[in-house]
């Protein structure tokens, strides 16, 4: 009786019909692929298909790595050489006034006390001309190095207007004369730049920075014209602090402040014979000076490395005389002062 058992399951498992099992075979290689991925991996089976999450984390670090370097251009590296050419309108505004520190202080003394030439300069018409600019840091796409900021500033300005003249003294006031004058101004100084991120959403670079070097302005008065106006020559060390912040992708603001160490007018005596020395000698024997500047505007990109920069900029000086001029009632010397506003409009190409 035991045997035929046994032979009956030996008989059963042999005699299973050939198409059943390729039908078996068939519905067993179809569900099991899916059943293996739905089902978590058995501990013996992890060994398996361990490599593949190994190779996919190396294509996401090197996606990160090309998503910073992505971010890393969308903030704005500092470029090697920046230049400005812009349109520019300049206002000057002067005024001499004998015995006194300031003009205001003149105007407000007694009119019995208000004795001696002055002089007032406004100008009617602004002084339209140009300025270049050039910015270049050698080091700035050396992210890792500290000097990266170092660079040079190199610039001028120069504008062409007439104006009406007119000198009021004690026998009062002439009458309006036109003079032709050419105000220019040259630049060259060290710089440093400290750069930052700015932002949260999407952060750009901003920077912080100093400058130093050598300005000079002077405001010549055409010879040929019999006008009172003379003109002045200054050339003078300057120091100023700047700051960029980025507002928007196309949008930044830029400001700047400066100190003008010293700028005293003329330097008699001077090759252009008694011209320049005349800036002294008509309000005194001597004359000590100081002044500042200041700029405010906005810049931006345009298209690749074109930009643009709109900024308004002012120069002030005041200028103490000391001794007895040639002028009338300049016995006791007294003070000038000097104020250079500009607009400027003009178009940025970075590299």
């Amino acid at each position: 009786m035991g045997e035929p058992a046994r032979r009956m399951t030996t008989t059963g498992s042999a005699r299973v019909p050939s198409g059943l099992v390729w039908t078996l075979a068939l519905v067993g290689a179809l569900v099991s692929p899916a059943a293996a991925a739905s089902a978590p991996l058995a501990p013996a089976s992890f060994h398996g298909p361990r490599e593949a999450p190994s190779r996919l984390s190396l294509r996401s670090g090197a996606g990160q790595g090309s998503a910073k370097k992505a971010s890393e251009a969308e903030l704005g590296e500092p470029t090697w050489l920046r230049l400005n050419l812009s349109l520019t309108a300049t206002w000057r505004r002067y005024c001499a006034r004998p015995g006194v520190a300031g003009c205001g202080e003149y105007e407000r003394l007694p009119e019995e006390d208000q004795v001696g030439d002055t002089s007032d300069f406004s100008s009617t018409k602004p002084y339209l001309g140009f300025l270049l600019e050039v910015d270049a840091l050698p080091l700035a796409h050396r992210e890792t190095s500290v000097l990266r900021g170092l660079g040079l500033r190199l610039g001028i300005q120069q504008g062409y207007s007439s104006s009406d003249v007119t000198l009021t003294g004690d026998g009062g006031q002439t009458p309006a004369r036109e003079a032709s004058a050419t105000d220019t101004a040259f630049t060259a100084q060290a710089l440093y730049r400290f750069y930052f991120r700015f932002g949260t959403t999407r952060p750009q670079q901003g920077y912080v920075g100093a400058r130093a070097g050598l300005q000079t302005r002077a405001f010549d008065v055409d010879d040929a014209e019999d006008t009172p106006l003379s003109g002045t020559h200054r050339v003078f060390p300057a120091v100023a602090v700047d700051l960029s912040v980025p507002l928007f992708s196309s949008v930044r603001l830029d400001a700047s402040g400066g100190l003008l160490l010293s700028p005293k007018p003329g330097r008699p005596p001077d090759a252009d014979g008694g011209r320049r020395a005349q800036e002294i000698t008509d309000f005194g024997t001597s004359v000590s000076s100081f002044g500042w500047s200041a700029e405010l505007g906005v810049s931006g990109e345009i298209w690749g490395p074109l930009g643009y920069d709109v900024a308004f900029r002012l120069a002030h000086f005041r200028d103490r005389f000391e001794g007895s001029g040639t002028r009338t009632g300049w016995t006791k010397g007294g003070v000038a002062e000097e104020t250079y506003s500009s607009l400027h409009v003009g178009l940025i190409a970075s590299y």
